[in-house]
């Protein structure tokens, strides 16, 4: 319970970027976790399959994160309501980590996944995540450093 008090004291910028760090790294872990599942076969009767339709195309969950990146861009343009901005931030998340799973593969144009140059995807996700938590988190560590640096309180000018 008191967890939730000091996060509802935060700015409407830190919840947001919160909730999509860990929208973005609960779906990331899960994604991994799923493709590993798929790649390796380890339930070949289970619920997780490679999909493929029936003209033998394969859809990559960076489609569907690109759909949903513009769908919460459109709804974070279209409104001003705070309630709305912390709903969108979730589904940005998880939009965020459908699409730098990917990453490499649209970096490349090719399907790198399991190979080494998939760790790029995983590099880009750390980079997301940092910055997503350097913003969360480190915001009044970073005023704290331009009080200290500057001597004054950080934002405000000397006449």
């Amino acid at each position: 319970m008191r967890v939730r008090h000091h996060v509802q004291q935060l700015s409407l910028g830190r919840r947001v970027a919160l909730r999509a760090l860990a929208a973005f790294l609960l779906m990331f872990a899960l994604l991994r976790a799923i493709t590993a599942i798929i790649h390796f076969q380890l339930f070949p009767h289970g619920p997780f399959r490679d999909l493929v339709t029936a003209t033998g195309l394969h859809i990559h969950h960076l489609f569907w994160g690109i759909l949903l990146l513009m769908v919460t861009g459109f709804v974070a343009l279209a409104t001003r309501e705070a309630t709305w901005h912390l709903r969108v931030a979730i589904v940005f998340g998880l939009a965020l980590a459908l699409t730098l799973d990917e990453f490499a593969l649209w970096l490349r144009l090719a399907d790198v996944y399991w190979s080494a140059e998939g760790l790029e995807s995983v590099k880009a996700a750390a980079i997301a995540a940092a910055l997503l938590a350097l913003y969360a988190f480190g915001q009044p560590a970073w005023h704290a450093a331009a009080r200290e640096a500057f001597g004054r309180k950080a934002g405000r000018r000397r006449r």
